[in-house]
């Protein structure tokens, strides 16, 4: 794993990873209230996406996924956003467009380093105009990641046990994602 490390810590800047933290896949935090709040349909993307439940799997087979890695490594983005009294959204997918980048970028040092690894992202799946969910298979697996709170991952909790912020302050947006390897 040191390797690994000493990979993103000279690729820190290059991916534009604001905060990271490597830690055992045995103390990811799962909480089925996560899972919950996507069954009530809080995001509005639960049964639309190849990403979200229910497509992802119960939570237990989330759970399992997860455990068949070691490690794990968290990073965020940061985007600032200009200062309104009404959220601009696009700015908001503007910023959650670079984020899944990122994490792509980061995902293939990952793939170049282990055979097998687990990628999960912020909310639902952005590739496609629309998903074709349920109807036929995804069309891009391979670049699809999950949501990390779909997969029951209690991201609030888990930023804090790794000693990253999950607020970075007013007019900003922080976004996570998690390569389980």
């Amino acid at each position: 794993m040191i390797r690994i490390e000493e990979i993103i810590l000279q690729e820190k800047e290059n991916l534009g990873i604001h905060e990271y933290a490597f830690i055992q896949s045995d103390q990811v935090i799962f909480s089925d209230e996560v899972r919950q709040l996507c069954e009530q349909n809080v995001c509005r993307m639960y049964g639309t996406s190849w990403a979200c439940p229910p497509a992802v799997g119960s939570i237990e087979a989330c759970r399992a996924k997860c455990a068949q890695f070691e490690n794990a490594f968290i990073f965020t983005t940061l985007a600032k956003l200009t200062p309104r009294y009404f959220p601009d959204m696009n700015e908001w997918r503007e910023a959650r467009i670079i984020h899944e980048a990122i994490t792509e970028k980061a995902a293939s040092i990952f793939r170049s380093e282990f055979s097998t690894i687990l990628t999960l992202s912020a909310e639902g799946c952005l590739i496609c105009k629309s998903c074709t969910y349920p109807e036929k298979a995804c069309r891009f697996p391979e670049r699809m990641f999950p949501a990390t709170e779909g997969f029951g991952i209690l991201v609030v909790e888990q930023a804090k046990e790794c000693g990253i912020k999950y607020n970075n302050g007013p007019h900003t947006i922080s976004y996570f994602s998690m390569i389980f390897f």
